[in-house]
């Protein structure tokens, strides 16, 4: 077989792999050739020269184990990225770039790139790296300048970024890595708007292109980060400039997220504090730690009547009302130390009215140091007003304005406290009208209520500033002497016979009243007002034997006469035995209807030796006695039993109100008494309605204790005699009342304004209260026309009917079927 010399020379001129790598290792310049997967992208080195590594300081086995990426500045990526496309195409490119060293130390070179196909289908790109540094001095100088970029660029604490001509990612520092979560190698060659909201392109896009144009920007942007949160930026960016072409920007954007949502929070926190303030129907105000006005809302200005720049700088103290300023400037002062207040004060607006405030201080602490005072004031003045003439009706008589039973015991206690302190005299005189039940009868209700009225006014002027005169109760009043003398009292008691005796001009009609008067004396009487009363009243009665006309000193004959009373007391207590006692009912009508809501149970006593017993008789003898217990036991079963069998005759169920005394109230076996009686008579505990007077409430702790009790049965409660009396509103709302009984005294003068106003005051607030209001004593056309106009609930009185017996309330309840 003759052998080609070519051929010969050909397979003899082959290098083999260790002859090649040889080649490779005496090059000069440094050698990388890297492999590409069938995708065509970077997957590692697989041959580097010696130069590489000596270039490097990496030992061969170490470069082998490394990415390209891994040595190729983060700076100059983006133009590997660009570049890369070119190569697949088998073009070969040369760029300027900058490599690391194992030490981290940048070192700039010329690469040249060129792509090789080999069998197989393999594929590999061949990097020639020359090294480009300088000679001496410019290669420190350029070094350094190096160096600076990097403490800036990779130190710096903020999001600091370079982008290209188009908008694409050239390079950002580890700052930016961890708000982006992501890393460099994500994000080269992409652009920057894969990331920025929607609601912030526009801005962005423009900021971006006035950069290119050669302007500087300062703009608010926002990002999206790997994770989607939303980042908001403060951004600088700058373009960069290479002989006078820009060919990228570099910006830096600090996180101002937590800036933005609290400068958010501190807006909405204005705004809400500017509506609370501005819109506040109440008073809200701001004073400095002198007392000074320094910011006022509008309705300070409607309350007060001032304008803003009649209250600023100046002090509040001088708008309060003398009586209230030391007791206002105290509850300031405490809020000057810290302590938040609220109290009740009053003072003049701009028209010299006087208003009440509820007010609410608060300090204002500012990085710990009070730096003045929040005032809210809410205007209460209406309520006051309501309560001040509650207050009036609890303490004074409305007919003759005259202070009442209340107010005399409240007086009475101080006036024994003071003279006992002082060891001094003092007087109770009891003193009741001779004749004035003939001229009420005879003249009418109107003539007798002009008769006290008139009595009153008389009583004041004789005693001037030697007593007080009290209206007790019907035609009787209470003088009240305070450190006077027997010698004293006497002549007051000559003085007060003896003007009342004095002729009264009654509309013409001229009358001539006597009075009847007793006395008892402190401290040889009696050490409590009610024994002294007790004394003064019983010689009161004793004035009216001798003659009536006169006035008497309790003594030891006044005491045998209290004996009087045994006979009717023997004789009470037969009267249940004997069933001397009846059940009268009064209709009360419903004001819309017109048709029966209920009856009221009303005693009588009628025996054989005395006749038909007015209740305003046995009654008082009863409560002494103690007789009222069993006799209001009987009246309430009574009462239930009726009920029972008007039902079981198949009339409309109505309710039955029967009054509670005092003693019974207070028995500590009342509840299970009332129990027993429902249970006995099988009535629906609902159909009862058990009435209380304001008085017998006045212990509201124990009274509320009882009524929640006594509501827990399923009955209802009234208070009766509304106005007369004394009630606490704040305990009233607390009782678990059902209605209100107006009392018959105002209904009887509702042709005076001042009753108008309190029955409409009185009826008003029951609803306010969620009761229903009673009138009692309703007798005319007028006063139901009244009454149903100020929406009274149910009338009671003889323009409807009398009391009746219960066939006739039967009657009346068929019909009314």
């Amino acid at each position: 077989m003759t052998i080609n010399k070519g051929d010969r020379m050909s397979k003899d001129s082959r290098l083999t792999k260790e002859e090649l790598l040889a080649v490779m290792h005496n090059v000069q310049d440094a050698i990388f050739v890297i492999a590409l997967n069938k995708e065509l992208k970077i997957e590692g080195f697989v041959e580097v020269n010696e130069a590489a590594c000596k270039q490097l300081k990496y030992s061969r086995k170490e470069l082998l184990s490394l990415s390209p990426l891994d040595i190729i500045d983060p700076s100059a990526l983006h133009f590997i990225y660009k570049e890369l496309q070119d190569i697949m195409y088998g073009k070969s490119i040369t760029i300027d770039s900058m490599l690391m060293t194992k030490e981290r130390e940048r070192i700039p070179v010329v690469m040249s790139h060129r792509m090789v196909e080999m069998v197989e289908d393999h594929k590999f790109i061949v990097c020639t790296v020359r090294d480009h540094r300088k000679p001496g001095e410019i290669q420190r100088l350029l070094d350094k300048v190096i160096k600076q970029y990097d403490s800036l660029f990779y130190f710096h604490p903020d999001f600091v970024f370079s982008l290209d001509e188009k908008g694409a990612i050239t390079n950002l520092n580890p700052a930016g890595e961890l708000m982006l979560k992501y890393e460099l190698s994500e994000l080269i060659g992409k652009s920057f708007e894969i990331m920025i909201p929607h609601d912030e392109q526009e801005k962005t896009k423009d900021a971006f292109q006035k950069n290119i144009q050669g302007q500087t920007m300062q703009f608010e942007s926002a990002i999206v980060n790997k994770l989607q949160q939303r980042i908001d930026l403060n951004v600088t960016s700058v373009p960069i400039i290479l002989h006078d072409q820009v060919i990228g920007i570099i910006g830096i954007a600090r996180n101002v997220t937590l800036q933005n949502k609290t400068k958010r929070l501190l807006e909405e926190s204005e705004q809400r504090y500017r509506s609370l303030f501005e819109f506040n129907v109440d008073a809200v105000l701001t004073l400095d730690l002198e007392g000074r006005f320094l910011e006022v809302n509008q309705a300070t200005e409607r309350l007060t009547g001032y304008h803003a720049d009649e209250l600023l700088e100046k002090s509040f103290l001088p708008l309060i009302v003398p009586e209230d300023r030391e007791r206002t400037f105290h509850h300031f002062q405490k809020a000057l130390e810290g302590n938040p207040q609220q109290y009740e004060t009053s003072m003049y607006n701009k028209n010299d009215e006087k208003m009440y405030f509820h007010i609410t201080i608060i300090p204002i602490f500012i990085d710990r140091i009070l730096t003045g005072i929040h005032c809210i004031g809410k205007d209460i003045t209406e309520k006051k007003r309501i309560e001040e003439k509650m207050n009036y009706l609890a303490f004074h008589d409305s007919l003759t304005e005259l202070p009442n039973q209340r107010l005399f015991r409240f007086e009475g206690n101080q006036a024994l406290k003071e003279a006992k302190e002082k060891r001094g005299m003092i007087a109770v005189c009891f003193l009741d009208l001779d004749r004035f039940k003939f001229i009420n009868d005879y003249l009418g209700h109107e003539i007798g209520d002009l008769l006290l009225q008139k009595v009153a006014n008389r009583l004041e002027k004789v005693l001037k500033d030697k007593g007080r005169a009290f209206r007790y109760g019907g035609d009787e009043f209470i003088l009240l002497l305070k450190n006077t003398s027997e010698v004293e009292v006497l002549s007051t008691a000559k003085n007060v016979i003896e003007n009342i005796s004095k002729p009264f001009n009654l509309n013409g009609f001229e009358a001539v009243v006597t009075a009847s008067m007793g006395i008892s004396l402190y401290p040889h009487h009696g050490e409590t007002p009610f024994t002294l009363i007790k004394k003064a009243d019983n010689a009161m009665y004793h004035a009216k034997r001798q003659g009536k006309n006169n006035f008497q000193i309790y003594g030891s004959y006044v005491r045998g006469m209290t004996n009087g009373n045994l006979k009717l007391e023997t004789l009470m207590h037969k009267a249940l035995e004997q069933q001397e006692l009846l059940l009268l009912y009064q209709p009360q009508m419903d004001a819309k209807t017109n048709t029966i809501y209920g009856v009221e149970g009303l005693i009588r006593w009628n025996n054989d030796e005395l006749g038909m017993v007015s209740p305003q008789e046995f009654i008082p003898v009863a409560e002494e006695t103690g007789l009222i217990v069993p006799i209001g036991e009987w009246v309430i079963r009574t009462a239930c039993k009726q009920n029972k069998e008007w039902q079981q005759k198949g009339l409309s169920p109505i309710v039955v109100s029967v009054n509670l005394s005092i003693r019974q109230f207070y028995q500590s076996d009342l509840i299970e008494k009332i129990d027993a009686i429902l249970k006995e008579t099988q009535l629906d505990p609902c159909f009862l309605e058990l009435e209380i007077t304001e008085s017998m409430a006045m212990h509201a702790d124990t009274a509320i204790v009882i009524l929640t009790e006594l509501k827990k049965l399923g009955v209802k409660i009234a208070i009766d005699d509304f106005g007369t009396g004394y009630s606490s509103l704040n305990y009233l709302k607390r009782f678990p009342i059902d209605h209100l009984k107006v009392d018959r005294s105002f209904v009887k003068d509702i042709q005076v304004d001042d009753d108008r106003d309190i029955i409409t005051t009185i009826i008003a607030l029951g609803h306010n209260l969620k009761m229903k209001v009673i009138a009692e004593g309703v007798e005319t056309k007028e006063q139901v026309a009244f009454l149903k106009k100020a929406k009274c609930d149910i009338l009671q009185g003889y323009y409807y009917s009398k009391p009746l017996d219960s066939k006739m309330i039967e009657e009346m309840l068929l019909h009314q079927s």
